[in-house]
């Protein structure tokens, strides 16, 4: 069977489901944007109060009630779209590698493992782009009060990407290993020995907890920049002459905002390389 064959288990359903998909990310795009214009609408509130203008507030407050309802509606609707979609993909993957020989210890496993893939596209998708969303939108809301800010978040990102960069290939080796040994589990529970199994479990803790340890291990370092740049940022811009209070808040906010993305990328990282094994294994032939 060519590769194409093989693959349009995957993509005719994700093309059949394109609208939906479309839908729900719009959604979640629209959503972060408006999310982006929080901090200011607060920033522009607090300088209102403090000036007895009342008009900011109320803003504020339509931009707020607004957000809420869109969010309300799109989990609401994600929720069904991502568990019709599980369904649907679940049930021709294992009938098209029934067919190829599969075995059924590796069909089990994978029955999980398309979920962990819809999983992706309904949580870490849209968190990947909320990242850009965060990461683009805060650098340009931070150039339009000061550019030393801006280059303070740049500076500190030279490191973030490099040490990610890093993280890249461990992350995969243990994610194909901990896959592997997934597929093998319930070959070993209706037929291994007490010792199998108990090494089973041993492995897959110590793969687990490997690479948690590497995510954890990853943020930490880049942590230390990251308090670096805010701790600038921080003395920057309560030294300014002649700034606003809320001034003040909505720029640490967006700087927060901009490195809170960047601690994101370990546990982001680690997603997409799960994604990309479990898709590699769902176009197996065997």
């Amino acid at each position: 069977m060519s590769a194409l064959k093989k693959t349009n288990v995957v993509t005719q359903l994700l093309a059949q489901y394109r609208g939906r998909l479309s839908l729900t990310y719009g959604l979640s795009i629209t959503e972060q944007v408006l999310g982006l214009l929080l901090p200011l609408a607060i920033g522009n509130a607090i300088n209102g109060l403090l000036g007895n203008d009342f008009l900011p507030l109320g803003l504020f407050i339509g931009l707020w009630l607004v957000l809420a309802a869109l969010t309300v509606g799109r989990k609401m609707y994600d929720t069904r779209v991502f568990m019709s979609l599980y369904a649907e993909l679940a049930v021709r993957v294992i009938e098209q590698q029934r067919t190829l020989g599969t075995s059924t210890s590796k069909l089990v496993a994978r029955s999980t493992l398309i979920r962990e893939a819809v999983d992706f596209l309904e949580r870490d998708i849209p968190d990947i782009v909320a990242m850009l969303i965060t990461f683009v939108g805060s650098l340009v809301m931070l150039m339009l009060f000061d550019w030393h800010i801006v280059a303070a978040a740049v500076l500190m990102l030279i490191p973030v990407l490099l040490l990610n960069g890093l993280l890249w290939k461990p992350i995969n080796r243990l994610n194909r290993s901990i896959n592997n040994n997934l597929e093998r589990r319930a070959t070993l529970i209706h037929q291994g020995s007490l010792l199998r199994l108990q090494q089973h479990f041993h492995l897959m803790r110590f793969l687990r907890v490997k690479t948690s340890d590497l995510e954890a291990r990853t943020w930490g370092v880049i942590e230390l920049f990251v308090v670096m740049a805010t701790i600038y940022v921080f003395v920057y811009t309560a030294q300014t002459p002649g700034i606003e209070a809320g001034t003040i808040f909505s720029i640490v906010t967006y700087f927060w905002n901009f490195q809170g993305s960047l601690d994101r990328l370990p546990i982001l990282m680690q997603s997409v390389s799960q994604v990309k094994d479990i898709l590699r294994r769902i176009r197996e032939t065997v």
